[in-house]
């Protein structure tokens, strides 16, 4: 299975419009999550996304009509997936792979279609059948979703862009790889280093063609 780090990343939260109690308990979450996540692999680290799992599974029944707390489960579990055996880590990617599908019904355009691109990339980064649930056609599907919730991200562009690469579509990927370079980023949001980080994957991306 490909590395998934970074898939975790495109999940980091900016303050909603979600109640005050749902978004304090997500934000701690969240924040404790960010910390975790930049330590070295541990037992003490694999307890601590034990405990935010718990923690994140608390909020989520407390909000079911919520996507937010169903998206940041699906990024501990991802990043739990880092540190498990392959077979463990499959069964973590699948029970994120769920948690995704039901944000997605519930509002598609939480997190400017965060849960949308995450779910398209793992379409096409995950092995396909019998190993796991890879399909090329799912994630185009989901990333050209996600593109229509923000059409004018650095997410959403660079990853449709990546998946076009990964296709051999250099031709085609070349608008999006420049959409994403171009894109407006707000030094305030709390995901702005990670965007700045795709802008310039999508930079090296375009110079390498």
């Amino acid at each position: 299975m490909k590395n998934l780090i970074f898939v975790v990343f495109l999940l980091l939260f900016a303050q909603g419009a979600c109640a005050d109690t749902m978004q304090d308990s997500v934000s701690k979450i969240e924040a404790n999550w960010v910390s975790t996540s930049e330590t070295e692999s541990t037992p003490e680290r694999k307890n601590l996304f034990l405990q935010l799992a718990d923690d994140i599974t608390d909020v989520v029944v407390a909000f079911p009509t919520q996507a937010e707390p169903l998206i940041l489960k699906s990024a501990i579990l991802l990043t739990m997936a880092e540190d498990a055996s392959s077979f463990v880590a499959l069964g973590l990617v699948k029970q994120a792979k769920t948690l995704l599908a039901k944000a997605i019904d519930i509002n598609p355009e939480a997190r400017g279609g965060s849960a949308l691109v995450t779910l398209g990339i793992l379409y096409y980064k995950v092995p396909g059948w019998p190993l796991a649930f890879g399909d090329n056609d799912q994630a185009e599907t989901y990333l050209r979703k996600a593109l229509e919730v923000n059409p004018d991200g650095v997410t959403s562009n660079y990853f449709y862009a990546e998946f076009l690469l990964e296709q051999g579509k250099d031709d085609q990927a070349v608008s999006y790889l420049n959409r994403a370079i171009g894109a407006t980023l707000d030094p305030k949001n709390r995901s702005f280093k990670i965007k700045v980080k795709h802008k310039a994957k999508a930079k090296a991306a375009l110079a390498s063609l």
